[in-house]
C-alpha cells in the first residue's frame, strides 16, 4: 500500500522527528525505514498565499497495509492543526 500526505508549513526536522517517533530509522536526510513500512519526505514547490509563501512537503509512506494505515493515522494526528 502507498499513502501520500501533503504537509504544509511544518519544518523538515519536525517531520523527521515524527517519523522516528513512529518507529522508523533515518537512513539519509529524507528516507526512513521501519520493519513493515518505509517513508520518504519529498520537498514540493512552496504554496503562495497572497504575499506569503508556505513550505510544502509530500510524505510518502509505503509498506504492508496495516502498518501504512497505522503510520498514516499517527502522522495525521501529529500534523493536525487546530484553528482559533
Amino acid at each position: 500500500m502507498r499513502v501520500e500526505m501533503e504537509i504544509r508549513n511544518l519544518p523538515l526536522h519536525r517531520l523527521q522527528e515524527y517519523l522516528i517517533e513512529a518507529g522508523a530509522t533515518q537512513v539519509a536526510e529524507r528516507p526512513f525505514l521501519a520493519e513493515n513500512w518505509q517513508a520518504e519526505i519529498v520537498a514540493m514547490e512552496p504554496a503562495k498565499i497572497i504575499t506569503m509563501t508556505v513550505r510544502r512537503d509530500l510524505v510518502v509512506i509505503e509498506g504492508a497495509d496495516e502498518a501504512v494505515l497505522a503510520i498514516h493515522d499517527f502522522m495525521r494526528g501529529k500534523t493536525m492543526r487546530g484553528g482559533g
